[in-house]
């Protein structure tokens, strides 16, 4: 219990005794489990500490020195203000520094006076204004508000002013209410401005008063879903936007243009039936290539690979193959490109496309270029 002596008469009964004694839970700051986060980005404490809290105010600020030292680490901004009429004692937003919350629920007072609750909603809106994210207000209140004089006012005048804390705000703003003392109306009350920005909680001091139950609560207000885990974008070593583990050709020289398959085929380049020879209609693609060879430079060797249809003997074929080959590595030189760089090989109707229509046996008529091993 948060009490250090047993004045429980003087707490609940409002009798005339001395201002008890009572410490702080031994609450350690909350962490997130498997999955979770540290949702908000800002958090604002807003104390109570009017005259008609005065009887349970030691306990209510033994618990916001327990709340402020269970809240999570994180590079969330955290800010609190305790009011009592005109009387305020004030952290602006700024970085959660434990030692500094700590500190400043040290040095809460009872301001004694009214409880203009609406007024403190519009001083915080000030404060996050411009701001961004999810903002957690977390209001410790008996729920009985007032103007600074501490005359009655009416309750939708405070719903309204907690409505307008967002205005400012690019974001979500949660408000969570704990009720200091058992008023019923108050209770009600409070669950109401709990609702009123669409998120938020409400909840009776009794009932976070021990360790387990006070960092649950922190927990719903703080913690949220991690975001879920990006897949891990699969291993493209050539950079051709194929990945490795479909990539048929490997090792393509960044920035040529390759087909599905992850091959630099000479796209339009097709050569006659049983022919070898480069048709004048194809010098504009090779000199693309070649341009392509000469850009990434002389240290990329690459194989200048021919290939047949499915029509004529193994052998013969892999003979054509080989003189289209030789006639694209020819060209290609004359273009520019050392013969160093180059080696041409022909592959027959290996690593062929179907061959069961004239198109497709014209398809395999081609010429691609590989990285040299």
């Amino acid at each position: 219990m948060l009490r250090r002596v047993a004045l429980v008469s003087c707490l609940l009964g409002g009798l005339a005794c001395a201002t008890p004694s009572v410490a702080p839970l031994g609450a350690g700051p909350i962490t997130p489990g498997p999955g979770q986060r540290v949702a908000v980005t800002q958090s604002y404490l807003i104390v109570d500490s009017s005259e008609s809290v005065r009887h349970t105010f030691p306990t209510e600020k033994a618990l916001v020195e327990s709340f402020v030292a269970a809240q999570p680490e994180g590079t969330y901004e955290a800010g609190a203000t305790a009011f009592g009429g005109y009387q305020r004692q004030t952290e602006k937003l700024s970085a959660f520094n434990r030692n500094a919350a700590k500190q400043y629920a040290a040095d809460l007072n009872n301001l004694s006076e009214g409880t203009p609750i609406d007024r403190v909603f519009g001083e915080v809106g000030q404060d996050l204004a411009g701001k961004s994210g999810q903002a957690a207000i977390v209001v410790f209140s008996d729920g009985r508000p007032t103007d600074p004089v501490g005359r009655e006012v009416a309750e939708q005048r405070v719903l309204d002013a907690a409505g307008k804390l967002s205005e400012g705000f690019k974001g979500q703003v949660c408000i969570h209410t704990v009720q200091v003392g058992d008023d019923p109306a108050g209770a009600e009350f409070l669950r109401k401005l709990s609702t009123r920005t669409g998120c938020g909680s409400s909840r009776s001091m009794g009932s976070v008063m021990n360790t387990a139950s006070l960092q649950n609560f922190e927990r719903e207000v703080f913690l949220g879903a991690a975001p879920a885990a990006v897949a891990a974008a699969p291993r493209d070593s050539d950079g051709d936007g194929v990945p490795d583990d479909i990539d048929q050709c490997p090792g393509t020289p960044r920035g040529a243009p390759v087909d599905a398959r992850g091959c630099w085929v000479i796209k339009g380049l097709k050569f006659a039936f049983d022919s070898s020879k480069i048709e004048p209609q194809y010098y504009t693609l090779l000199n693309a290539v070649a341009a392509r060879l000469k850009q990434v430079g002389p240290d990329v060797h690459v194989s200048i690979d021919g290939y047949t249809d499915s029509v004529g003997t193994t052998a013969y074929n892999q003979g054509l193959s080989q003189r289209r080959a030789n006639s694209v590595k020819d060209y290609l030189v004359k273009q520019g490109v050392p013969a160093s760089q180059l080696e041409a090989k022909g592959y027959g109707i290996s690593n062929a496309f179907p061959n069961d229509t004239k198109e497709s046996r014209a398809d395999n008529r081609r010429v691609e270029v590989s990285r040299a091993e």
